[in-house]
């Protein structure tokens, strides 16, 4: 990430396409990732609820605890690094303090939340199911909002 360190990112052409273009690719991760995790786990309240517990009335296993393990390693692993990159181009483009401080908190924030949900409504209660959905999207979304800015400021806005 040591290329991360100069404040100027408009200072050489090809770290401005570089920018872009890795925003351009984490948007359509993350974009890519809802869709995942609409597949996964439903569309719907009940759907997750169905996936994470079981349905006996449509013969639906719940989740294996090891395949539950094995989707938050991965989601997570790969969520952090997806974040952490993003936030860390956050910090170089031109916004006020409190408009990075924010966009970091709320994002990562989001992140761990929706985490402790799926773990809190697989072993604790259905209703962090709600908190799952909430805070799952809400992470994303941030994400998204924080790539385009720095698409738009990268390469629509020119210093």
């Amino acid at each position: 990430m040591k290329f991360l360190v100069s404040k100027d990112i408009h200072s050489n052409s090809n770290f401005t396409l570089l920018l872009g273009f890795y925003s351009l690719m984490m948007l359509f991760y993350f974009l890519g990732d809802v869709i995942y995790l609409l597949n996964y786990f439903g569309t719907s309240v009940s759907n997750v609820l169905s996936t994470l517990k079981g349905d006996p009335d449509n013969f639906i296993e719940p989740l294996s605890l090891l395949s539950l393990l094995e989707h938050l390693h991965i989601s997570l692993f790969l969520a952090i690094l997806a974040l952490f990159t993003t936030m860390a181009i956050v910090l170089r483009i031109k916004l006020t303090h409190t408009h990075k401080k924010i966009i970091i908190i709320l994002s990562m924030s989001s992140l761990l939340l929706s985490v402790v949900c799926l773990v809190g409504t697989y072993f604790v209660h259905i209703a962090f199911v709600y908190g799952l959905i909430i805070f799952e999207l809400s992470w994303h979304l941030l994400g998204v909002y924080a790539l385009s800015i720095i698409i738009y400021q990268v390469w629509i806005k020119k210093p």
